[in-house]
């Protein structure tokens, strides 16, 4: 029998949460934890069982380093899921320049493609700051062999997180070839967020990402619903006020997600991104 349930975007950035900011610009030197220091795989674990569960399949965009801290778990996560990149460190795309993001680049997918065998479509930037250097990234992206990009707020952004002027359903990022699929948000004019996931989804009514992707749906658009697995992992061993930060609402974030992915079904970037192209084309 056919999914009656309406497609939604579902993504994973698979990183530490050593990585989560508070602010934006981490520095470019920055590392998802002690270099010897394993993964912590159970936040993974919970995601991958509840994707199973709901017959979701997501795309991860996963840390370069935590690929090389977790070589099993990305290889896990390759059997039902795409995999494609983070960059190679959390650093924020505003503390780099064309060559750095371009060499981090290549040793992140790389290390990914050595680890599944399969060829690393996607990218996401960290703290969604690619809308912070869209006089400059996008080319290099697309150099690196990318095909698409999951990482500009439409509208204004919010504090840290820059928006930028851009359609909210799937298209080609103008000068490039390269498809930027954005995040579902909410546009009050002054500023908006990707509604549909990490602290947001954690913190605000559940309602307000159901809603802000139901509207979508109602535009014509696949919704876009995200997560990050130190958000229903164990507690992050740091300072209480942080630690309450990371952690709050995430007590029922998997069941919030299972109620979600209930009403959509979960769907990878990449495997709408080729059809997509080939409409273009």
């Amino acid at each position: 029998m056919a999914d009656a349930r309406p497609p939604c975007f579902l993504t994973v950035d698979l990183e530490d949460w050593t990585d989560a900011r508070l602010s934006g610009r981490a520095p470019a030197s920055a590392v998802g934890g002690a270099a010897d220091e394993a993964f912590d795989p159970s936040g993974t674990e919970r995601l991958l069982d509840l994707f199973a569960a709901r017959g979701a399949r997501a795309t991860f965009f996963v840390l370069g380093t935590v690929a090389a801290r977790a070589p099993g778990l990305v290889r896990r996560v390759a059997r039902d899921h795409e995999v494609a990149t983070h960059g190679a460190t959390h650093a924020d795309l505003r503390a780099l320049d064309p060559k750095r993001l371009a060499d981090g680049l290549r040793d992140a997918r790389r290390r990914i493609e050595d680890l599944t065998g399969r060829a690393v479509l996607g990218y996401r930037a960290p703290n969604w700051s690619l809308g912070a250097v869209l006089s400059w990234a996008p080319p290099v992206l697309e150099a690196a062999g990318l095909v698409y990009d999951s990482s500009l707020i439409p509208g204004r952004g919010l504090l840290f997180l820059p928006g930028a002027r851009v359609p909210r359903e799937p298209h080609v990022l103008a000068g490039t070839r390269l498809w930027e699929f954005p995040p579902t948000s909410i546009d009050l004019g002054f500023a908006s967020f990707p509604a549909a996931g990490g602290a947001f989804l954690r913190l605000l009514p559940e309602s307000i990402a159901r809603g802000a992707m139901r509207r979508a749906r109602g535009r014509g658009e696949t919704p876009h619903l995200y997560v990050h697995p130190w958000e229903v992992g164990p507690a992050p061993r740091c300072g209480a006020a942080r630690r309450a930060l990371l952690t709050a609402g995430g007590a029922g974030l998997v069941s919030r997600l299972g109620r979600i992915l209930e009403e959509f079904r979960g769907t990878a970037i990449g495997d709408r991104c080729g059809a997509l192209a080939r409409v273009a084309a």
